[in-house]
């Protein structure tokens, strides 16, 4: 699959379809941005692309009131 950026943010990256989307996202290249709600998960993600792959923030995308203030961090 040929992937034209170089970064992405992808939601939902502890679980399910969303960390597999981000998993094919790193293996072609892509820095990904994770986001998700299990820390635990997002450190497991991080540890095995490392720092030049991957970066992560916890956060409840379902959370709407608290999205600006997460964003703005």
């Amino acid at each position: 699959m040929v992937w034209q950026y170089k970064a992405v943010l992808m939601v939902g990256c502890t679980a399910g379809l969303g960390v597999a989307m981000a998993e094919r996202m790193v293996e072609n290249g892509s820095f990904v941005i994770a986001v998700g709600r299990r820390k635990e998960r997002l450190n497991e993600f991080a540890a095995k692309h490392g720092p030049e792959r991957v970066a992560t923030s916890q956060f409840d995308i379902t959370d709407l009131d608290g999205i600006q203030s997460w964003a703005e961090r």
